[in-house]
């Protein structure tokens, strides 16, 4: 690990951030710079997402990942979401602030603080963290080195190595994150899915501040950064990290997108999304989880709902398209799940084991058991639309997950993770969970107050 290197890692997070927030900027506009800082991890999701999702499609048709190109590809997004806002003339930052309560900014800062603290010793552990993760080695690491060599989709390596048949998104970025580092260092690589955390971490905190109250907020996102499961594989090169926080904020979007119907959350939620799919193929899933979810909480506006939900669907399965096309025009099979057939045994018993993942104390703490509560609470006691969308989401990723198991007949059921992906596919399920019991505990709070 060297200067040079953090300093390019540095510099090519801050042009992802730059890129998406110029991207945001043609959604929706920003009235304050306020607005700017306090979405800045959304902003920063969007342009990791836009640029591998770019990128995905430039490599299939043959265009070399080089210096230049990394370049000019984050400068045309840039320009593509600056032009698109000053056409639509969406508003511009002005310098106004906020008001914010003095209570609220000192459990604010004390809550951050601790937040910051995690996020510290995350940093340090990220510096000198060696490759160790068998999925790491075996296939992601090596085609992101394959990328950076040879400036592009290797033949040999993308066909030959285990998961062929997965997106490669995150091999690109790690390529990309190759370049700004100025060689394949495999040691340092581990502080990009630190910053991946980091702006997950913002980008979640950005999407709830002002809707959930602070002594809400900040004790949750701190727990989730602790929990078992998540603290000791955030820093793993493999696309779980990266996957599941895309899904996440794409999730809460679309939860506000169920409240209000501005467009712009579901777009936004849409780029994310995409990016999700072409990261890893639970991705798809979950775009569909998220966005089903969405179109059946959306009462008062279904037929409007259902179509645009149904739009964003076209278009991330459009974005896929060409990697389909792709690996197998090269001779690479799909890995879908091929079924269980009949055997109601093996179902059960795949129910069975994605109920007891999900309630793991040793994996997940007391996470999916509060935000089963507060699931509870929302729907009796606070707003019945969010529990409907938090609680269709849930139910239909959690039958995803037992749909894997029992779709691979090859599969043993067990949470072995050599064998089956079942703890990792979950983890997404939970963090989903942790991250809209906030709002959920909110919606009750306030329902206390109003009666």
């Amino acid at each position: 690990m060297t200067v040079r290197a953090l300093a390019g890692l540095a510099a090519l997070n801050l042009a992802f951030a730059a890129s998406g927030t110029a991207l945001l900027f043609g959604l929706r506009g920003f009235r304050t710079w306020w607005d700017v800082l306090r979405l800045s991890g959304v902003s920063y999701l969007l342009g990791v997402a836009a640029y591998g999702t770019v990128w995905v499609q430039l490599l299939v048709v043959g265009v070399p990942l080089g210096g230049i190109g990394i370049v000019t590809s984050l400068a045309l997004l840039a320009a593509a979401g600056i032009g698109t806002g000053l056409v639509r003339r969406v508003p511009v930052p002005a310098a106004a602030q906020p008001r914010v309560a003095v209570p609220a900014t000192i459990v604010t800062a004390a809550g951050a603080a601790a937040v910051g603290l995690l996020l510290e010793s995350l940093f340090r552990s990220a510096r000198l963290q060696s490759l160790q993760a068998y999925d790491a080695w075996a296939f992601w690491v090596p085609k992101a080195k394959a990328i950076y060599f040879f400036g592009g989709l290797d033949e040999q390596v993308f066909t030959s190595a285990p998961g062929p048949s997965y997106p490669p998104l995150l091999p690109i970025v790690d390529a990309t994150a190759f370049h700004a580092m100025g060689g394949a260092d495999q040691v340092t690589l581990h502080v990009q899915f630190w910053f991946f955390v980091l702006g997950g971490v913002a980008a979640v905190a950005g999407c709830l501040h002002g809707r959930v109250a602070a002594w809400l907020l900040w004790p949750s996102l701190a727990l989730v950064i602790a929990a078992p499961r998540f603290a000791g594989h955030l820093l793993i090169p493999q696309a779980d990290v990266l996957v599941d926080l895309l899904v996440v904020v794409a999730a809460l979007l679309v939860a506000f997108w169920v409240r209000d119907g501005e467009l712009w959350r579901l777009g936004a939620a849409t780029l994310l999304l995409a990016g999700a799919a072409l990261t890893k193929r639970e991705g798809l899933v979950f775009a569909l989880c998220v966005l089903a979810a969405g179109a059946v909480a959306s009462a008062g506006r279904p037929r409007r709902a259902v179509l645009q939900a149904g739009a964003s669907v076209v278009a991330i399965g459009a974005a896929t398209v060409p990697w389909r096309v792709w690996y197998g025009s090269h001779g690479i099979e799909s890995d879908a799940p091929t079924g269980g057939g009949a055997d109601v045994g093996r179902m059960w018993d795949a129910l069975e084991l994605s109920f007891d993942v999900l309630y793991s104390n040793a994996l997940w703490s007391v996470l999916p058991i509060v935000a089963t509560i507060a699931l509870a609470a929302a729907a009796v006691w606070g707003e019945r639309r969010l529990a409907l969308y938090v609680g269709a989401m849930l139910v239909l990723a959690f039958l995803g997950g037992a749909w894997t198991t029992f779709g691979y007949p090859d599969l043993p059921v067990t949470a072995d993770e050599s064998v089956n992906p079942i703890v990792r596919y979950t983890g997404a399920i939970v963090l989903l969970a942790a991250s809209a019991t906030p709002l959920l505990l909110m919606s009750v709070w306030r329902g206390a107050e109003n009666r």
